[in-house]
């Protein structure tokens, strides 16, 4: 038997998941006759359409004789070849196993698209008897990079040597279902996978757990007519990184007319959001009417004015209807979603019956009616209008009584390709238009209450399929995994299924948010956007912005054929006024090929500098060892061939780039050709050394030039020299000082030859004038440094810092310097002397990069300096680094700061709404009398034109009313926790005019959709016995301060431990509740504009602020 034999060959071996079968000593089924049978106990159940079923058999009479490696006989199955890959002694087993592959033939001679789904049996079995074999199976989709697909450990060797060999002969059987990929992707390992090319659509990329999000905006961007209003908002002069529609139009854009995964770092920086904000999942509907309350405001006035509400607006009604009586009391509002019940629904027309189903109020539960007295009566809601995009809100998640806390429901629950919403609108609602409506998107959760992952499925355009929007990843999807699999609960049929699929288990993957579009608006809303929708200001910027990203990236991708060079001049180091040879930040940086000729590069720095090619020699600059920098040695015309990366690894290997000093030749002779002094490694006596001027009297030093010296000379050979550079006399005395580093400078014995000075090229020597006793002692005295050395430290020390006052205010803002060896008080006595405060009452700051403010109350050591604060490397950078430090001016001194307490107070006078922030510093054994003083004393009166004078002094934990406090309480019962918050108000009138012995006083508090979602200012507020609900939502209104826009989008609910219920009723007397007995407290449920809500307190809420 001869068989093709390949020399390269790459095994993929199936996954671990499935485990194979242990052999069958007396199986109930023959691999021959009932090899159906077979297959049906060993195959997963699956969906697809099976394009053929067969049987392959591989009789071998010789098995010693094979090769090590074997290709068995062609077979034909679903009109693709196949064959049985078989290594004898094993596939990097060391000869313990056998290893066995089915093997797609046309994987390697079709076309490289080719590929096929199937399911495969392998058995080895005896000849003589085939119920007794070995079998593993599995499923692949079998393609040009994976054309194989078996088992590296199929059956030991012994094993087969003992059960299945007879007379060296065995049989391997194979049974291959070959099955109809229904979307393309079946099985496929999305290696290489181009959303674009398959599906026309790209992902967006996850920014961490912004799966929520991404989900959401995929199924607007396919609700054309959305997008072409987000479109019309003027956004020319917007800056995308503040600009949320300008960020939202260019995210729309790129989805469309780029090929890779989008990303929505832009966006979410638009929204004010930081990197903590991205890896925060929040829910998909509370983060669709932030962003559409949003985009709103930014429409107001645009030609998009009222595109959102003509999208997503509906109208609904809730009623109470007497039974008995002509009496009906109702109150029609606006929504923008549905909440739909999920519990106790079988499916989606079961959820709208069970929304706008009656409630009877009968026997204790009797409707006190208006003119009629108690009456039965009927309650309930029901639609006015639905809007051409509805969005259903399944309530997934509830409150579990029982565990107390909420829990994610996983119930099955249908929903239609197809709905007809006209049973569930009132008698007088507009049924001119069709109420069909057609699934369009199906947002899907899947996961827990703790977490979990979302994604979209989406039907762009009438004609297409259904696409799935999985993050970064677009792929095509049937009809079963939109409908079926978003059911949640168990899948159907799976307790009957002999073989279950291995996601038959109740699932935590279900529907979360439906998206219908009016099925007669279809062609409106789902129209292309063109090239004429899109504002040709958004195509030209982004146009500039390829083409810049292109050039990026073509500079990136020859950066490695580039380095930097650095050139310094004389003129660069005269005008160093600080330490070493010059501030290399300063200098400007040119990028040159590497391997630019030496000889080339000169010929461009002379046509730069303006110089014959010959009148200027280039020093290499290098890193010494006492991490200075200084010219090393020149480089000369016999190095022009050399490659300009061959010159810096030979004379500064570790840098990365070429740094320059450029002499200029002293003299030139007759023919303009520049005369040099010998200088270098190879001329030792010469060395050329740089001259700095410091004069103590203005306390400057700058570089002054350079000089040749010989090694053999006494170093007050160059006194006469110096002197001229420093515009002295010659008569004048000079004292000269080596820099060898910035914190060691050492005056030089001028007798001494340069030589025994140890003096070579690129040495800086520093020269003053020299100084009396006097001199120095007067200098001292005015608190300047009388010599180099002193000058040169002081250098070393001195920090320019920016000092931002902690209010914010940035006209206030400006640079003081400091020294290293500066302690917390003096530096607070400098700040103190320059803004005229007293020392002891200012507070340094951390300031970090956002600018928040970390109190410092002392240097980190009792006797600690700035230096030690600098040692914090990430706040600060090294040497002369322009470092920032907030500052306060207290009210106290900082002893006295620290033995009181600060707090917060927010004081409320006429409204909630007229909020005035103070703090205070009370001592932490006083008493809350104290505290009231000191805010009077800041200038807070309560003496608002209907009020009452008195005041009322509050504690609250995560937005709640926690206790009163009176004036004689402590200071220690203030709640100190990061969750609270002290308010005073002033008490309204009403409250000292109340004479009713049943009126009471009750706990009001904000919250967000769920009442553990607390928010905004919570008060106490007077219940007036008998008094309508009309009346007491004006008041309400008036102590909260709304407008009457804002107040018109609040629920007045009963709040009890564990729910909040709605009071629908504008007849309904607060009185009439039990508030006292049941401890209940009156909830105003809204949305908060602040985006602090949140579950647990310290979670962040969800807010866009661009």
């Amino acid at each position: 038997m001869t068989q093709e034999q390949n020399t390269e060959y790459e095994i993929k071996e199936l996954s671990n998941e499935l485990t194979p079968s242990q052999p069958v000593s007396q199986p109930e089924a023959s691999v021959i006759s009932e090899w159906k049978h077979v297959a049906e106990k060993e195959l997963l159940a699956i969906d697809e359409e099976v394009l053929e079923f067969k049987v392959f058999h591989w009789e071998i009479s010789d098995w010693n004789a094979l090769p090590d490696r074997i290709q068995g006989p062609v077979f034909e199955v679903g009109g693709h070849r196949w064959n049985v890959l078989l290594f004898p002694r094993g596939n990097n087993t060391q000869g313990e196993c056998v290893s066995i592959y089915l093997e797609y033939t046309d994987a390697k001679t079709g076309p490289p698209e080719n590929y096929a789904c199937a399911q495969f049996v392998i058995c080895v079995s005896r000849p003589s008897d085939p119920t007794a074999y070995s079998v593993h199976s599995g499923q692949h989709r079998f393609q040009a990079d994976e054309s194989d697909w078996g088992f590296t450990r199929f059956v030991e060797m012994q094993n087969l040597e003992t059960n299945y060999l007879e007379s060296n002969a065995v049989r391997i059987s194979v049974i291959v279902k070959v099955v109809k990929d229904p979307n393309g992707v079946l099985w496929h390992n999305f290696l290489n996978y181009d959303s674009k090319a398959v599906t026309g659509h790209v992902g967006l990329k996850n920014q961490g757990a912004t799966c929520y999000m991404n989900s959401l905006f995929q199924s607007l961007y396919c609700t054309n007519l959305f997008r072409k209003a987000v479109y019309q908002i003027p956004t020319e002069s917007d800056n995308p990184s503040k600009s949320v529609s300008l960020a939202l139009q260019r995210l729309f854009y790129n989805l469309q007319f780029t090929n890779s995964p989008v990303g929505t770092n832009e966006l979410t920086k638009s929204f004010g959001w930081d990197t903590l904000d991205a890896f925060m999942q929040h829910d998909v509907q509370e983060f669709n009417r932030v962003l559409q309350d949003n985009l709103e405001i930014k429409m107001k006035g645009t030609p998009a004015d009222g595109a959102i509400k003509k999208l997503f607006l509906g109208r609904m009604k809730s009623y109470i209807r007497c039974i008995n009586v002509n009496y009906e009391s109702s109150r029609s509002e606006d929504y923008y979603d549905i909440q739909l019940n999920v519990k106790g629904c079988a499916n989606l027309e079961a959820s709208f019956k069970d929304y706008i189903a009656e409630e009877v109020l009968e026997g204790d539960n009797k409707y006190m009616a208006e003119g009629y007295g108690l009456q039965d009566a009927k309650k309930g809601v029901i639609f006015e209008s639905f809007p051409p995009v509805l969005h259903l809100q399944l309530k997934r998640f509830e409150y579990n009584i029982m565990t107390d806390r909420m829990v994610k429901i996983n119930d099955r629950h249908e929903f239609p390709l197809s709905i007809d919403l006209e049973p569930y609108l009132s008698e007088s609602a507009d049924k001119s238009m069709s109420h069909e409506y057609c699934l369009h998107g199906v947002l899907v959760h899947s996961g827990d209450l703790g977490g979990g992952h979302y994604l979209a499925f989406v039907k762009p355009t009438k004609e297409d399929g259904w696409l799935k929007f999985d993050d970064d990843r677009v792929i095509p999807a049937t009809l079963k995994e939109v409908l079926e699999e978003n059911f949640g609960g168990e899948p159907i049929n799976a307790a009957n299924n002999p073989r279950p699929h291995p996601r038959n288990y109740k699932r935590y993957t279900n529907a979360y948010m439906l998206v219908y579009v009016r099925k007669c608006m279809l062609d409106e809303i789902l129209a292309p956007v063109t090239d004429s929708d899109i504002p040709k200001h958004l195509v030209q910027r982004l146009e500039e912005e390829r083409l810049s990203d292109e050039k990026r990236r073509r500079e990136k991708e020859q950066q490695h054929l580039y380095m930097e060079t650095m050139i310094a001049t004389d003129a660069d180091f005269e005008n160093n006024h600080g330490l070493d040879f010059l501030d290399f930040a300063v200098l400007p940086r040119f990028k040159v090929r590497k391997d630019q000729t030496y000889g080339a590069y000169k010929q461009e720095l002379a046509n730069q500098l303006g110089l014959p090619v010959s009148q200027f020699r280039p020093w290499v600059l290098v890193n010494r060892q006492n991490r200075t920098i200084r010219p090393d040695t020149p480089l000369t015309d016999e190095e022009a061939a050399s490659q300009l990366d061959e010159l810096r690894q030979r004379h500064s290997s570790t840098q990365t780039n070429l740094r320059l000093y450029i002499e200029k030749a002293p003299e030139v002779d007759k023919d303009g050709k520049g005369l040099f002094p010998l200088a270098g490694a190879k001329h030792p006596p010469y060395s050329l050394v740089f001259i700095k001027v410091f004069d103590p009297w203005t306390q400057d030093v700058h570089g002054a030039g350079h000089m040749y010296i010989h090694a053999d000379d006494k170093v007050d050979h160059i006194l006469p020299a110096v002197r001229r550079m420093a515009g002295l006399d010659e008569s004048a005395g000079l004292d000269l000082y080596e820099e060898i580093k910035p914190e060691m400078v050492e005056i030089m014995d001028v007798s001494k030859s340069f030589s025994q000075s140890e003096i070579q090229d690129g040495d800086i020597i520093v020269a003053q004038k020299s100084l009396t006793a006097q001199e120095a002692e007067e200098l001292q005295s005015k608190g300047l440094s009388p010599t180099v050395a002193d000058f040169m430290n002081y250098l070393r020390q001195r920090r320019v810092l920016q000092f931002i006052p902690k209010d914010g205010d940035v006209n206030s803002i400006f640079d003081m310097e400091v020294l290293t060896t500066m302690t917390y008080d003096m530096v607070t006595q400098r700040l103190g002397a320059k803004i005229g405060a007293d020392p002891n009452k200012i507070m340094l700051h951390l300031a970090t990069t956002k600018d928040d403010f970390k109190p410092i109350t002392r240097f980190p050591l009792p006797h600690g300096t700035y230096g030690d604060l600098e040692k914090d490397a990430y706040r600060f950078g090294g040497d002369n680094s322009l470092g920032k430090l907030g500052f306060e001016v207290l009210d106290v001194s900082l002893t006295e700061f620290e033995n009181n307490r600060q707090i917060k107070v927010i004081c409320l006078t006429p409204t909630l709404a007229d909020a005035h922030e103070t703090v205070v510093f009370v001592p932490k054994n006083g008493r809350v009398s104290e505290l009231l003083r000191q805010v009077e004393a800041n200038g807070i009166k309560f003496q608002s034109e209907h009020g009452s004078r008195q005041v009322r002094v509050y504690d609250t934990v995560s937005h709640k009313v926690s206790r009163a406090l009176m004036p004689n309480d402590p200071v220690s019962a203030i709640t100190d926790s990061p969750m609270s918050q002290l308010y005073i108000e002033e008490v309204p009138l009403e409250e000292t005019k109340s004479t009713g012995d049943e009126d009471v006083l009750i706990n009001v508090f904000h919250f967000q959709r769920d009442i553990t979602r607390s928010h905004s200012v919570p008060f106490k507020f007077l219940v007036i016995k008998d008094e309508p609900m009309d009346d007491t939502k004006r008041r309400l209104q008036a102590r909260t301060g709304m407008s009457d826009k804002d107040w018109a989008k609040v629920k007045t609910c009963i709040v009890s431990q564990y729910s909040a219920t709605p009071i629908e009723e504008d007849d309904f007397k607060l009185s009439d509740h039990q508030w006292q007995k049941l401890d209940d407290t009156l909830g105003l449920e809204h949305i908060d504009k602040t985006g602090r809500a949140n579950r647990n307190g310290t979670e962040r809420g969800l807010t866009i602020r661009g």
